[in-house]
């Protein structure tokens, strides 16, 4: 019963998402990023454009998605290589309950990225900005701002940052 529960609430936020963004532009490669100002894990305000001139990863994923919490378990060795790389690792939970968000963090060794909220209550603007689909969303900027890769999964992501960084070893 309870499985079944959680399928109609993903499966009814996955139909919001792809009406909300059936209505925003389509992003391409090549496109500028959208800018966001969100509230971090501290409470404290970040805007996308305070990362100028860095190669950026924008991960939008839930803390509560199980999709989300299998990806999360490569992340910080995919990461890891580049850490002091010109690299800005941003991931944005649309949750809308943030209760469990830290100890998922702490729990996926995650305090490598920068921790946004984007709370999701049907209009999650960053999600609809970037046209997820879904989460785990991952979309990368390179240092002028513009859209490298979108939607990704974490072995493009790996190839990508790869691709950014040939001199580090990963």
């Amino acid at each position: 019963m309870k499985t079944e529960k959680r399928n109609l609430v993903y499966f009814i936020t996955l139909t919001i998402v792809v009406v909300a963004t059936s209505f925003a532009p389509i992003l391409k490669t090549g496109d500028r990023a959208p800018d966001f100002i969100l509230t971090n894990i501290n409470g404290g305000s970040i805007s996308l454009n305070a990362y100028k001139d860095k190669i950026v990863v924008i991960h939008l994923w839930s803390h509560t998605c199980p999709h989300c919490r299998e990806s999360n378990k490569t992340l910080p060795d995919i990461v890891h290589p580049y850490k002091k790389s010109n690299l800005a690792y941003i991931m944005i939970d649309i949750d809308k309950d943030t209760a469990g968000w830290r100890s998922v963090i702490n729990a996926d060794r995650l305090d490598f990225a920068i921790q946004l909220t984007d709370p999701y209550d049907g209009d999650s603007k960053t999600l609809i900005a970037y046209n997820g689909l879904g989460t785990p969303c991952i979309n990368v900027a390179d240092e002028k701002g513009n859209l490298i890769a979108l939607n990704s999964t974490n072995i493009q992501l790996k190839k990508i940052l790869r691709q950014c960084f040939p001199s580090v070893k990963s």
